[in-house]
């Protein structure tokens, strides 16, 4: 009886493995899962892609050489003998603003239009004669003959301190199509400081320093001060007005006096009007209470000459007088008084000067043009 048992648990056993196994076949032949789907799990969000800029290599930017030169259909055997002896200089190391270099060279060698952009706004003594031509102007910049080429301009444009319209062709050109994309941000970066674009200047800083490859020393260090520079300017401080006063001197002395130049101007009044109306109040608050305390007496109750009796400074600017009296700048003696003594006593004396020399080199300025 015992053996009998032993033996119907054996087969029952084995009878088990028979079963699994044939499950196990059945599974692999119709793909059944083995065991219950589990819920699906909530996908993680894809983190945003980033993008790096780097410099193509030698063996990359050959090809795109090459690859644009055949484009041309180009069949004068001393042109094509020209383009290879210049691509044979690929072999050797070259820093991407020689590779550029090497690139406009190839460029200039076979189309006309190339050649005439690129003596035209060489760097020289003498400013460039702005140009409206197609390859400047037309569209964005989508292939790599046209982003290098326009940044060769805007590049130079900047170096000739005409940062309008180097920004313009900045904005302009894709980056991933450029041989210099370090070189393209931060001139970038340069014209959108000089224009107190504060929070268009720190992105193109942030790109330059934090996604970019092969950078020069000399830009990195530049945009770390460039950034810490940013940081510490605060709207309508005497320092940014004595720097909206350097650029209106920069475009004067570039020959533009247009609506660009009017505004900033009228922006540098209204913001000097401002700063000495709260320098008056501040005297004020601080004469009053010192008179309180009965100490008027004392140096903190602030000078009686630092703001005009019967002046309330309301702000504003008198168009009609700006633009007929042959001196926009010129405030009126007394404000002049009231605006010299408060600088001299709360700022630096660099300031007092470079307010001076700007409004003097203004009147000069309209007298020499007769508006």
């Amino acid at each position: 009886m015992i053996h009998r048992l032993h033996s119907i648990q054996i087969n029952q056993a084995a009878a088990r493995r028979i079963l699994m196994v044939v499950l196990l076949v059945f599974v692999c032949l119709q793909g059944v899962p083995t065991s219950l789907p589990a819920q699906d799990k909530p996908k993680a969000p894809e983190q945003a892609k980033i993008e790096v800029y780097a410099a193509p290599t030698a063996l990359e930017l050959k090809m795109q050489l090459q690859n644009w030169a055949a484009d041309q259909k180009t069949k004068n055997p001393a042109e094509l003998k020209s383009i290879a002896r210049l691509l044979v200089k690929l072999d050797s190391p070259l820093s991407p603003e020689q590779k550029l270099a090497l690139t406009l060279q190839v460029f200039s060698e076979l189309n006309p239009e190339a050649k005439q952009l690129v003596q035209a706004y060489q760097l020289s003594d003498k400013l460039p004669q702005l140009s409206s031509h197609p390859l400047l102007v037309n569209g964005k910049a989508e292939t790599f003959y046209l982003s290098n080429i326009r940044y060769y301009v805007a590049r130079n444009l900047t170096q000739f301190r005409m940062v309008d319209q180097a920004l313009e062709l900045f904005t302009s050109i894709k980056p991933d199509e450029l041989i210099d994309p370090a070189g393209y941000l931060f001139y970038k970066a340069v014209c959108e400081h000089h224009l107190l674009q504060k929070e268009a200047c720190g992105k193109t800083l942030d790109l330059l320093l934090n996604n970019t490859e092969q950078i020069p020393e000399r830009y990195t260090q530049v945009a770390i001060l460039m950034q810490a520079d940013l940081a510490e300017l605060k709207d309508e401080s005497l320092d940014e007005i004595s720097r909206k006063m350097s650029d209106v001197e920069r475009r004067l002395e570039l020959g533009n006096s247009g609506k660009k130049v009017q505004k900033v101007e009228d922006e540098i009044i209204a913001s000097l009007d401002k700063l000495i109306k709260k320098m008056e109040d501040q005297s004020k608050k601080g004469s009053s209470s010192g008179a309180g305390a009965g100490s008027s007496n004392s140096p903190d109750g602030g000078s009686s000459e630092s703001r005009v009796k019967g002046q309330t400074a309301p702000g504003e600017v008198d168009k009609k007088k700006l633009s007929n009296n042959g001196g926009w700048g010129d405030l009126p003696p007394k404000k002049q008084a009231s605006a010299k003594n408060i600088i001299n006593r709360n700022f630096p004396s660099h300031y007092r000067k470079a307010v001076e020399k700007y409004f003097k080199k203004l009147a000069t300025q309209k007298a020499n043009t007769g508006k």
